[in-house]
């Protein structure tokens, strides 16, 4: 068997990927500045490439964990390992989400004021406020602080008691194969405050990604107008 831990993410490789990636964005801002020198604000581009950047990184990352990882993982590994990983994954991607989300309100009002020339003094103040992203900003802290603790709280104990039953070895599955272990009562009661509580959490995400698909289409409509 090859020796994988060459190729393994380390901090030094990921801070090495970050420096890279950060050096072609500043080139990016750099070249383009010097072309908006005479018809345009090089901040302002400097802000909507930042903006662009942070929520487009939310979207892309909320897309993957929500679908293609999440799946992927569920069907290919036991349930008591798919759960420990997301244990850590989870509290991550709530971190990432809820910073990139920041950052882009705080370089919003440049996109939604793009405009202005084109709208009332009155109505162009009304749409600089991002209200898509503070609804997403909410949702993702609220699973962050707490739906994701209590959760995970209640999977924890729940694998105990799985682990006392003998299951949880499964792959792909929600619950033990054994009918006898299924329906143990402190099982059952357990599984469906997990229940609830994972679904109030699913439902939280899904919310999150529909208003970042109301903000995309605020992005583009703005894009559009501008032209």
């Amino acid at each position: 068997m090859s020796d994988v831990s060459s190729t393994a993410p380390t901090g030094n490789k990921q801070v090495v990927r970050a420096f890279i990636l950060a050096t072609v964005l500043a080139g990016c801002t750099w070249f383009s500045s010097s072309s908006l020198l005479n018809i345009g604000s090089p901040n302002s581009h400097s802000l909507m490439l930042i903006h662009l950047l942070a929520f487009s990184s939310w979207f892309g990352c909320s897309v993957w964990v929500s679908f293609p990882a999440g799946i992927v993982m569920f069907k290919t590994l036991p349930r008591h390992t798919f759960g420990r990983l997301q244990s850590k994954l989870f509290p991550a991607y709530f971190l990432f989400s809820a910073g990139a989300i920041i950052i882009a309100i705080g370089t919003s009002g440049d996109l939604l004021s793009s405009t202005s020339n084109t709208t009332t003094a009155s109505a162009s103040a009304t749409t600089t406020i991002p209200y898509s992203l503070i609804v997403i900003l909410a949702c993702i802290l609220i699973n962050l602080f707490y739906f994701e603790p209590a959760t995970t709280r209640v999977m924890y104990q729940r694998h105990a008691v799985e682990k006392r039953l003998g299951t949880g070895h499964e792959i792909g599955q929600l619950r033990p194969t054994d009918p006898k272990k299924a329906n143990d009562p402190q099982l059952k009661a357990l599984s469906k405050t997990f229940g609830m509580l994972h679904g109030v959490s699913t439902l939280l995400n899904l919310a999150a990604l529909g208003f970042g698909c109301v903000w995309l289409s605020k992005c583009a409509e703005r894009m559009v107008l501008v032209q």
